[in-house]
């Protein structure tokens, strides 16, 4: 409890404040005198939040709906003005420590102290989901050591688990290092995800600290998705209980009722796969969630190779940590990995009717219309303003590749089952061009020069086409080693090629740099250990930034060909890159689900975009640096997501 800061209101309603007692996602929280002279906690909603008519209606539904909450273990709902310009909660104010202040000042309890602990909580979560209410943001700081019993306060952002959702698709709320992975995730949390939580919370009471605590929030997100907590210090059954509330799959978790009424039964899951290379697990919080080689629609490798390859699911990385490179050209010590300043969750999302795997993407040079495609076998186009679907494109074949033109009129793609380059009249949707490539596959991506005079396509070589006619200009051959992305410098003057190195087939992991009007081959980037995957240059191109299933981001001067810095991206593999309009923040679309954002002249890991619903694996960026939009084909998603930046 502290004093009211000066800016502080000194009343709310009818209530009269006198101290803060604490701030949550949500708002400040106060404690307060009624009219009556009793003591109540006083939670005023944040500005940015009151000002969202969505969110008032959501604020009044779950108002009413925490009203009925009763039970002996839960702060009473006693007041509230979801109307009020700064809308307010009020509930009973319960005097004592937070299990936080507990644990910190005396250390972790012991197993028979964590076991009632974990019967209260459990029994008031049991009062919350009796209601129709599911917490949310269930922590040590928002459950009271009353000198009668535990007490869980704080129902800021609890949502009625029958309600029509009023908020941002996919938004995250929660206090990351206690959310289930599917709420991290921006998936709807329903009473699971507090037992999830239930157990982070007992974790702590049990050992001092999270179970998933890290040093910054992408290494949270990592262990809480992909990592099992070590609990060997916990007795067997208590080991048992919080295991089992740690699940990674939400179905495998034991009910509040089962935590109440018959904890002795609980039995933590046995693992329902195990990866390669692993005899067993510890427990059974790996799952469902640690990624294994999986199958993946057919795209980028995998359709110069044939049907029968497998593209690896990938695991979620820790922070990134920046290398500097020796003159030797091998990476230096690095420093420590910088923390970001946060994360952005998703600002909406772009989605229509027959919609499936979306991996490729594409943004009209103005900024206005989002062109988006996969194995559906036709393309979307949306404005990006309204989410309004434009037009659909079809006959478009299964789409690898798609591309404005610099005037917006056109739309290149490629169709890989057809093997052909196609480009579409924007305005209409009718078909200008329809050439076959000359393969047995399709053009795994394409790409404008800036004059508009000539498209890039790059697999298994790389080519030059007349975009009014698809007569091939020029090609480069690459030995059937595969291509992945192309990409032209601001000038025109060359174009930079992702080499998959399939099989290490010469040249290998590379990133050819080619003339952009010849296809004379300039120079050979090597120094990826993997296929690379992604590449671009900075506006002013004096930078090109290259990322590959090595798990590294390279930074590279094309005019000497060499590396200038290295970022590791942990277990995470970026799939594409793309620089901010003023060339200052490189962004990496990541399979952890994430995007990452690095300052280009430094590599510091400067924020991270979360809730995607599956890997990243193509992003474009306005005109103005402000929005992002990204689509990844892992699973039957069909949307777009968007992240204001």
């Amino acid at each position: 409890m502290e004093s009211l800061h000066p800016g502080d209101p000194r009343q709310i309603g009818p209530y009269r404040l006198e101290a803060r007692l604490g701030a949550g996602g949500m708002g400040q929280v106060f404690l307060g005198v009624s009219p009556g002279a009793r003591r109540v906690a006083v939670k005023v909603v944040r500005a940015e939040y009151a000002e969202d008519e969505r969110f008032r209606q959501r604020f009044a539904r779950e108002v009413e709906a925490a009203r009925r909450v009763g039970g002996f273990h839960t702060a009473q709902v006693v007041d509230a003005d979801p109307a009020a310009t700064s809308p307010w909660l009020v509930t009973a104010y319960i005097p004592g420590p937070s299990l936080r202040e507990v644990v910190g000042a005396q250390g972790p309890f012991d197993a028979t102290a964590v076991r009632a602990l974990a019967a209260g909580l459990a029994e008031g979560l049991a009062a919350i989901h009796a209601c129709g209410l599911v917490h949310r943001d269930l922590k040590p700081g928002n459950v009271i050591m009353a000198a009668d019993g535990p007490r869980i306060i704080d129902f800021g952002i609890a949502r009625a688990t029958d309600a029509t959702v009023l908020t941002s698709h996919n938004v995250v709320v929660g206090t990351y290092a206690y959310m289930a992975p599917e709420q991290v995730s921006g998936e709807p949390a329903g009473p699971p995800a507090d037992v999830f939580s239930l157990g982070c919370v007992l974790a702590y009471a049990a050992l001092g600290h999270g179970p998933f605590d890290a040093t910054s929030i992408p290494a949270i997100v990592h262990r809480v998705l992909h990592e099992e907590p070590d609990l060997s210090a916990l007795p067997a059954d208590l080991r048992n209980l919080v295991a089992a509330c740690l699940a990674k799959d939400p179905a495998r978790r034991p009910t509040v009722d089962t935590l109440v009424h018959a904890p002795q039964s609980i039995v933590a899951p046995a693992p329902s796969f195990l990866p390669p290379g692993d005899a067993t697990f510890a427990n059974a919080t790996m799952n469902v969630t640690r990624s294994v080689p999986a199958p993946a629609p057919a795209r980028r490798r995998a359709l110069l190779i044939g049907a029968g390859a497998a593209v690896a699911a990938l695991a979620v990385g820790a922070p990134a940590a920046v290398l500097l490179t020796r003159d030797d050209g091998e990476p230096a010590t690095p420093p420590p990995a910088p923390n970001p300043t946060g994360l952005i969750s998703p600002s909406g999302s772009l989605t229509g009717s027959g919609l499936k795997n979306l991996s490729e993407i594409a943004l009209s040079p103005d900024g206005r219309t989002v062109a988006a495609g996969g194995t559906d076998s036709f393309i979307t186009l949306w404005d990006l303003a309204s989410g309004r679907v434009l037009r659909t494109i079809q006959r478009a074949g299964w789409v690898s590749a798609l591309a404005f033109s610099p005037d917006g009129a056109s739309l290149a793609s490629s169709a890989s089952n057809a093997g052909a380059l196609l480009v579409w009249d924007v305005a209409t949707g009718a078909i200008r061009v329809n050439v076959r490539t000359g393969g047995e596959f399709g053009l795994n991506a394409v790409a404008y020069s800036p004059d508009g005079s000539v498209i890039a396509g790059v697999n298994p070589g790389a080519h030059l086409f007349d975009p009014r006619t698809g007569r091939a200009i020029a090609s480069a051959g690459l030995g059937n080693s595969g291509v992945n992305a192309v990409a032209f410098s601001p000038n025109g003057a060359v174009v930079a090629v992702a080499v998959d190195g399939y099989y290490d087939k010469p040249p290998g992991n590379t990133v050819q740099l080619y003339d952009g009007r010849t296809l004379r081959r300039l120079h050979q980037l090597t120094g990826h250990k993997k296929n690379v995957l992604g590449v671009a240059f900075s506006p002013d191109g004096r930078m090109l930034a290259s990322c590959s299933a090595d798990a590294t981001v390279r930074f590279w001067d094309p005019a000497t060909a060499r590396t200038t810095r290295i970022l590791k991206t942990g277990a995470a593999i970026a799939r594409d890159v793309r620089f901010s309009p003023d060339g200052k923040i490189l962004f990496g679309a990541c399979s952890d689900r994430t995007v990452r954002m690095w300052d280009a002249a430094t590599g510091a890991l400067t924020g991270t975009l979360v809730g995607s619903g599956q890997a990243v694996e193509r992003i474009v960026l306005t005109p103005d640096g402000r929005t992002l939009a990204g689509v990844g084909s892992t699973k039957p998603d069909g949307s777009v997501t968007l992240w204001k930046v």
